[in-house]
């Protein structure tokens, strides 16, 4: 099946490295509305251009990537007799989603949701993006069609078809074609996720993300033989196990650096004390945040901390050419062999955010202390990695019409997903430069680690803590 998306007829758009994305004159028209251009606003990965210089790219040239990537999958997939039964409204779905699946973004969106005080929450930017879609949220400025109304008349399919293939996980749609489409941009070896380990990893300096075999893995795209998912034939068992161990070395070595992770964390800390002191509903934080950039919403929330607030404290570090980034004290991980400090990661991991509040004060008196003086709130802070990133996601291979998962017969993913939990996976505690230097001053940087474990595991939680979160 061929559509206009397929041919290029509009020209391309050249993006990093080297690629090429084809256009068609109605695709053209959605990239050109306000609600898609905003994204060239909101940086791909938040704070962490402070810390890799290069990483200063934009959602907008990641949903370009990942709607060209969508294209080439799409073109593979169509190879295959599985996937006879695709309609052009399916590909066009498709296509729409792997373009707008980031349209809800937001400036460090991710810390935001993580971010969240008493009863409030902001929505997921899934959820977001069919706000923008329908202009239930309007940018200043824009007051031509809404891009739900483009689509409709451009490519007459519903609009809310491309919002449940953002939202929605792949294997909940009704039909299996659309469960075989929506596994393109959400599945263990999706085109958003082939996106943005290349160019993150170019941006960053890396070189782990580009280190997949993309044609491999594109020429080896089969559909699964219950035509509800994308798969792998045996030729592309190499370029699968690259591309989960390209995605472990992007987060250890990346995204979940510790230096990355002590920016979030500041910056998670400084949003959770501005909405203390400001509890603007979700919904107005999310008309200011939809008209901002990076740079311009530290700067409001800077602008709006009063002296000798937690938030003015942190984000003073992070602008004006400031760079104070808050320094490791404890690391803990499930690969110590030490019972005690194995122990103390479960202890902290499955506190919830009233608990860790109880234990960071706890750790500022040991650390006072040990530094002979008092410790503000917001100079020691817990960074716990997400719970929803528990594993690693399957990728199938199919051979003689019978699919078996990658791992079962492949060492090399059982290690990787493995080592992801057990290495990758770590609990820090941050804090302020000063203070390091403080500690480092007076006391041996084993001492330090003890003494904080001892006071984690004397740390009286709430006992069913644990059994509800579990």
């Amino acid at each position: 099946m061929t559509i206009a998306e397929f041919r290029g007829e509009s020209g391309s758009i050249r993006l990093p490295p080297r690629r090429d994305v084809p256009l068609s004159a109605r695709i053209v028209e959605v990239i050109d509305h306000p609600v898609f251009q905003r994204l060239r606003r909101v940086r791909q990965l938040g704070p962490l251009a402070l810390i890799y210089p290069g990483a200063t790219h934009h959602r907008f040239e990641h949903s370009v990537g990942v709607y060209g990537l969508a294209i080439e999958y799409l073109r593979a997939l169509l190879r295959d007799p599985l996937a006879k039964s695709l309609t052009e409204a399916d590909l066009l779905t498709c296509l729409l989603g792997a373009l707008l699946h980031d349209l809800g973004h937001y400036p460090f969106a991710h810390s935001l949701e993580a971010s969240h005080v008493g009863d409030l929450k902001p929505p997921r930017h899934e959820v977001l993006a069919s706000e923008l879609l329908y202009g239930r949220i309007r940018l200043q400025g824009d007051t031509g069609p809404t891009l739900a109304s483009v689509i409709e008349s451009r490519f007459s399919v519903a609009a809310e078809d491309i919002v449940s293939i953002i939202a929605q996980k792949s294997w909940t749609h009704a039909r299996p074609e659309r469960r075989l489409v929506a596994s393109v941009i959400s599945s263990g070896m999706d085109a958003d996720k082939a996106d943005y380990l290349e160019r993150d990893g170019l941006h960053m300096g890396l070189p782990f993300g580009a280190q997949f075999d993309r044609q491999r893995l594109l020429s080896s795209l089969v559909v699964h033989p219950d035509g509800e998912r994308i798969a792998l034939a045996p030729g592309g068992r190499v370029a699968g196990e690259s591309f989960i161990f390209a995605r472990y070395a992007m987060f250890s070595e990346g995204y979940w650096h510790h230096t990355a992770r002590a920016v979030a964390a500041m910056v998670e800390e400084a949003l959770r004390d501005h909405r203390r002191r400001a509890p603007l509903s979700d919904a107005s934080l999310i008309e200011q945040l939809v008209q901002l950039d990076d740079d311009r919403f530290l700067e409001h929330l800077l602008t709006q901390s009063p002296e000798g607030s937690a938030s003015r404290a942190l984000l003073s570090a992070l602008t004006h050419g400031h760079r104070r980034l808050y320094k490791r004290v404890l690391t803990l991980t499930l690969a110590f062999d030490e019972p005690s400090l194995r122990t103390a990661y479960d202890r902290v991991y499955y506190l919830d955010r009233a608990q860790l509040d109880a234990l960071r004060a706890r750790l500022r008196e040991v650390v006072g202390g040990m530094t002979g003086r008092r410790i503000q709130p917001w100079e020691l802070l817990i960074d716990t990695p997400p719970r929803d990133k528990d594993h690693v996601e399957e990728i199938e291979l199919v051979q003689d019409g019978v699919a078996q998962a990658l791992s079962r017969s492949s060492q090399i993913v059982r290690g990787v997903a493995g080592d992801f939990v057990k290495v990758v996976k770590k609990i820090r505690v941050f804090v302020a430069p000063e203070l390091r230097e403080a500690l480092d001053a007076k006391h041996g940087r084993r001492d330090v680690q003890q003494r904080l474990v001892e006071a984690i595991l004397d740390f009286d939680a709430d006992p069913d803590a644990q059994q509800r979160l579990l």
